[in-house]
């Protein structure tokens, strides 16, 4: 391709316009972080460990805070308990509960350590990755004969 007869105002437009297109890509990947725990950290405070689960605080509600982390991280399943949000994800389980004197903690932690933390809550109605545990349960009388 030659420049030949492009005006020098005209390659200059262009190139800036790349440039700014290129910032607005990387600014947008940068702020949305690389998975659901990066995200996190990115955007709330760290209260330290608990159990092995990384611990975050804000003072934003329960909803909000589960509506944003949702909205820039589609989990693959969801359970809304009354004293807390679960949201499972590939490599990770984060728990949004409401904190004693307003707020929010988010706890994320490790999947197969969230899930055994959390089994009281998400035993039976979190599976695999893959989908819910009840797609897992088997048939009816007579299967594994």
């Amino acid at each position: 391709m030659s420049l030949r007869g492009k005006s020098t105002a005209t390659i200059v437009a262009g190139g800036a316009l790349l440039v700014i297109a290129l910032v607005l890509l990387v600014g947008g990947l940068s702020s949305c972080g690389s998975s659901p725990r990066s995200w996190v950290k990115d955007h709330y405070t760290s209260a330290g460990k608990r159990g092995g689960a990384d611990v975050y605080r804000t003072t934003q509600n329960v909803a909000k805070v589960t509506k944003d982390l949702t909205d820039a991280w589609k989990p693959a399943d969801r359970l809304t308990d009354p004293g807390a949000v679960f949201l499972r994800y590939r490599d990770d389980l984060v728990v949004v509960r409401p904190r004693t004197g307003g707020g929010t903690e988010i706890a994320v932690d490790d999947a197969d350590r969230g899930y055994a933390s959390s089994y009281p809550y998400v035993g039976g109605w979190f599976g695999t990755y893959s989908g819910r545990a009840e797609g897992f349960r088997g048939g009816g009388p007579g299967t594994g004969k």
